[in-house]
């Protein structure tokens, strides 16, 4: 089971304050470190979806989902057989969950990107696929290549341990592949484009991914309005 929800940020959070009683003391300082509003919106938004889907699978109430990081700083929910990862980029947050390990990334497809980047970090492979690449394909080839790595090294979950040159993703007739030594079990990879301008990455150890018409773009205000009322209940339940 692999369940994939995105939300658009909205430009004013009304009720900012309150929904940031469902976030943890330490990521609420990060949260609000954040001198960009926006940032701070998609961060906020980014730890509700991931709550919310979380307490969707598990019947539970916010409070009871306890997330710990491994060694690497990805993380983990200790309550519960589900693993998640979070992605945000320009006006879009985006949650997977499933049974398995997951890694996601969303990219806004921005015109000035840095192909050096691809020269630099990336494996020798990629960068021939790249060069060879016809010019008016070349920028979503990098944002093919960009959220794909990206979301392989957040299944595995070893952050900056692993160079982004250390393995090779190739993608050719509509199938992506990837020749890696870090870990001994397959991987699978899906991608999305149902949103304009921006690249959808999905790795996985299943290959049972949603379709495209299956993933669930939630609007801002129906998450707000249930944290909210799990908000009242639980003030309620506390001066029955």
């Amino acid at each position: 089971m692999i369940e994939i929800c995105l939300i658009k940020v909205p430009v004013h959070i009304s009720n900012y304050s309150e929904l940031m009683n469902f976030v943890c003391t330490k990521k609420a300082r990060r949260i609000e470190a954040y001198l960009n509003k926006i940032d701070a919106y998609r961060s906020l938004i980014a730890e509700l979806l991931m709550k919310y889907l979380l307490m969707k699978h598990l019947k539970c109430h916010p409070s009871e989902i306890n997330i710990q990081t491994n060694t690497y700083g990805k993380p983990y929910c200790i309550n519960g057989d589900y693993e998640f990862n979070i992605s945000h980029s320009g006006e879009w947050v985006i949650c997977v969950i499933g049974n398995c390990d997951v890694g996601i990334d969303i990219e806004e497809m921005k015109a000035n990107y840095d192909d050096e980047i691809i020269k630099n970090y990336f494996s020798r492979i990629e960068y021939a696929s790249y060069k060879q690449t016809p010019t008016e394909r070349k920028k979503e080839h990098f944002y093919d290549l960009w959220t794909l790595k990206e979301a392989f090294v957040k299944n595995i979950g070893l952050g900056l341990s692993i160079p982004l040159d250390s393995f090779s993703i190739e993608t050719s007739n509509n199938e992506i592949s990837i020749e890696q030594n870090i870990s001994p079990y397959p991987y699978y990879f899906k991608q999305y484009n149902l949103i304009n301008g921006y690249k959808i990455s999905v790795c996985s150890k299943m290959n049972e991914f949603p379709s495209e018409q299956q993933l669930k773009i939630k609007e801002f205000s129906a998450l707000e309005k249930y944290f909210l009322n799990n908000l009242i209940l639980e003030e309620d339940k506390y001066y029955e």
